[in-house]
C-alpha cells in the first residue's frame, strides 16, 4: 500500500513538474513580445528621415543604439508629431523622439535623457535689415516655425508672434517669399535643409536657445527599464558612442 501511495506521489509531482514546463514554454514568448517598444519619431532630417523607406538618421541612430546595448527589444516608425505625441501618452511600451524638454511636458512622461543637445537659431533673408542681438529684437516680427517645437511654444508663450505648420522645411520658402519675417529652426536642421536645397538667400542671425533632446516613455513603463536606458545613454557618451554618431549629420 505504502509503495502504491509513493508511486502515485511521484507522479503527481511530474505531472506538475510538466505542467509548469509547458506554462513557461507558452509564457516566455508572451513576456518577450510585451516588452518589444515601438519607437516613435516624426520627419526632421536630419535626425530622423526616411532612406529607401527605411528610418534613419541621427538621433534614430542614436536610440537604436542604445536599445540593442540595453538588450531592448524595439522598433522604429516615423509618424507625424501629434499622432506620436498622442500615441505615447495613452500606449503602454512606446517612446517619442527626440522630444524637446520643457516644464509643461515634464509630467506626461518618463525620461531617458539627453539624446541630443541642439540649439535654436533666428533665420533671415540676405535682405534684412535689421540687426539682431536678443529676444526683444524680434518682438514685434512673425515668426515662423512648426508645431511641437519647444523652442516655438515657449516664444508664443512670452507673446511672440509665432506662424506654425506641420513641418519645418516648408518654412524656407515662406521666408523667401515674405510671409514670415524670420524663422526659427534647430541650428543642425536648418542648415542641413539650406544645403540640401542649395539655398542662398537666408542666413544664421541669432542663436538663443539650447535645450535637452530627450527619449520620452509612456507613464506606465518600469522604472527599472527606463534606469536601464539612462544607464546605457550616460556610457554612450563616455565611450564616444554618442559623438561618433552626431559627426557624420554635420
Amino acid at each position: 500500500m505504502s509503495i502504491n501511495i509513493t508511486y502515485k506521489k511521484n507522479m503527481y509531482q511530474k505531472l506538475m513538474l510538466t505542467g509548469l514546463c509547458l506554462a513557461l514554454m507558452f509564457l516566455v514568448p508572451l513576456s518577450v513580445q510585451a516588452a518589444t517598444f515601438e519607437l516613435l519619431t516624426e520627419e526632421l532630417p536630419p535626425y530622423a528621415m526616411k532612406k529607401d523607406g527605411k528610418p534613419t538618421g541621427a538621433t534614430v541612430e542614436i536610440v537604436s543604439k542604445l536599445f540593442e546595448r540595453a538588450n531592448i527589444d524595439y522598433t522604429v516608425r516615423i509618424v507625424p508629431w501629434k499622432r506620436a505625441y498622442l500615441t505615447v501618452k495613452e500606449k503602454n511600451n512606446t517612446c517619442i523622439f527626440p522630444v524637446q524638454r520643457s516644464q509643461e511636458r515634464e509630467v506626461e512622461f518618463h525620461w531617458v535623457s539627453p539624446i541630443v543637445i541642439t540649439q535654436t537659431g533666428f533665420y533671415t533673408r540676405n535682405d534684412f535689415d535689421k540687426d539682431l542681438r536678443t529676444l526683444n529684437d524680434v518682438k514685434e516680427l512673425k515668426i515662423g516655425s512648426y508645431k511641437g517645437s519647444a523652442a516655438a511654444e515657449y516664444l508664443h508663450g512670452q507673446g511672440y508672434t509665432t506662424a506654425l505648420i506641420a513641418k519645418d522645411a516648408p518654412n524656407i520658402q515662406k521666408l523667401q517669399a515674405g510671409r514670415i519675417d524670420i524663422w526659427a529652426a534647430d541650428t543642425l536642421t536648418a542648415g542641413y535643409m539650406i544645403k540640401q536645397r542649395k539655398v542662398k538667400d537666408v542666413n544664421e542671425s541669432l542663436v538663443y536657445f539650447t535645450t535637452l533632446r530627450a527619449l520620452a516613455c509612456n507613464l506606465e513603463t518600469p522604472a527599472k527599464t527606463i534606469n536601464k536606458l539612462s544607464k546605457e545613454l550616460k556610457e554612450m557618451y563616455i565611450d564616444g558612442s554618442v559623438n561618433r554618431i552626431m559627426a557624420q549629420y554635420k
